[in-house]
């Protein structure tokens, strides 16, 4: 019987072939190693701008000044408030499972992990954020970092086979409350806009701002609970309702505007009083409502107040509402036309319409109000106490 043997002619291919496999095993496996490694870095970043991002929105939102309210600005209690709530906020939004840890940075200095300052325009990503004024301040900028000076750089798993063995990650957020405002706009995402249809002369407010005329301070308000009662908080109020007697407006002062069409009934200075202003009365102006470019605006108005809206005043008793100022108002009764120059906001503190001119009474306070309908433009304009929602910026 004759055998027949195949032989392998080149015994040393199937060598190189397991070779092959063997480096292309390696490089296979060190290209997951890297996309692991890789990976993570890509949740550090994401979860570093995370908790950046909730430290200055939760720091902005501190630099509400109540001092500002009682006309004695001072915004060191506020900044200082406004950098421990933005590093426990950054603690609380962990980086591969660590808590940052940020300096509070009282001096301001600008490399510190929490800055403070003043944006003029936050539209304008080139603008520098000024620390020259605290008074207006209205930014928080936080820099959340994990490198060898700050929270330690991220461990990397596998690339130190490639002699990586640690990776830093940084990431950089701007959260500003806005003012500036210039005027309204109503849409699906913004609601109604929180402006009531009743003007006060700006002399007289900023008269009141500067405590030269006032009814006092003899109403407190309890933000915890929204109730308005008896007593003093230190910010001064005005009668808003015209009439005789020293701590009233004298006529002139105060009139309510027409939100809309001309000649607005008593029905719709309710709505507007209770639910705000809307797209559908806004849209008299175009669909906005916008002082113009000489920094005016004319409302048809009266320079009366009927008694048939106290139960609407009352009913907005403590709660935020802005109101427009004017320079000048020509015409009388129901003809008039008020020069608005900008808007304020108050809280309503006491409503009396009944009885005697001298008894009556609309009793106002300054109060931070924050909607989301208005419109704003660079600088500070001039209104006051009036604000978009602090929003991320950069």
């Amino acid at each position: 019987m004759f055998t027949f043997r195949i032989r392998n002619k080149n015994p040393r291919r199937r060598a190189v072939s397991f070779v092959m496999v063997g480096v292309s095993l390696v490089m296979l496996l060190g290209m997951a190693s890297l996309t692991i490694d890789v990976g993570m870095l890509y949740r550090a970043r994401a979860e570093a701008q995370a908790s950046a991002d909730a430290a200055a929105m939760a720091g902005a939102w501190r630099l509400l000044d109540n001092d500002k309210l009682k006309g004695t600005p001072n915004m060191a209690a506020e900044i200082a408030d406004a950098r421990t709530v933005a590093a426990a906020m950054a603690a609380r939004n962990v980086i591969v499972n660590q808590s940052p840890s940020l300096d509070v940075n009282s001096s301001n200095d600008a490399n510190g992990d929490i800055i403070v300052g003043y944006l003029s325009d936050p539209t304008n990503s080139a603008e520098a954020l000024s620390t020259a004024n605290a008074s207006l301040f209205n930014t928080v900028r936080v820099h959340v970092r994990r490198d060898p000076q700050h929270n330690s750089p991220i461990d990397l798993y596998f690339a130190g086979v490639f002699g990586r063995l640690t990776a830093n990650i940084s990431a950089e957020a701007y959260a500003t409350f806005k003012d500036g405002v210039v005027g309204y706009k109503v849409t699906d995402n913004t609601g109604n806009a929180e402006l009531l249809p009743l003007a006060l002369k700006v002399t007289a407010w900023n008269n009141l701002l500067a405590g030269s005329f006032t009814t006092g301070d003899n109403y407190t308000y309890n933000p915890t609970t929204g109730a308005v009662t008896a007593g003093h908080d230190g910010i001064n109020e005005l009668n808003l309702y015209p009439g005789g007697g020293a701590t009233q407006l004298p006529p002139g002062n105060f009139g309510t505007v027409d939100i809309g069409s001309p000649n607005n009934s008593t029905a719709d200075l309710s709505r507007q009083i209770r639910y705000g202003v809307n797209a559908d009365d806004l849209a008299y102006f175009g669909g906005e409502l916008k002082l113009g470019a000489d920094g005016t605006l004319l409302l048809n108005g009266d320079t009366g107040l009927s008694a048939g809206i106290k139960d609407d005043l009352t009913s907005i008793i403590g709660k935020p509402r802005a109101i427009p100022l004017f320079s000048t108002v020509a015409g009388p009764g129901n003809n008039a036309m008020f020069t608005i120059v900008g808007f304020a906001g108050i809280r309503i503190l006491d409503v009396k319409l009944t009885g005697s001119m001298s008894s009556k009474k609309v009793i106002i306070q300054p109060a931070f109000i924050v909607d989301d309908a208005v419109l704003t433009g660079p600088g500070s304009g001039s209104s006051y106490f009036v604000y978009q929602p602090v929003h991320l910026v950069r």
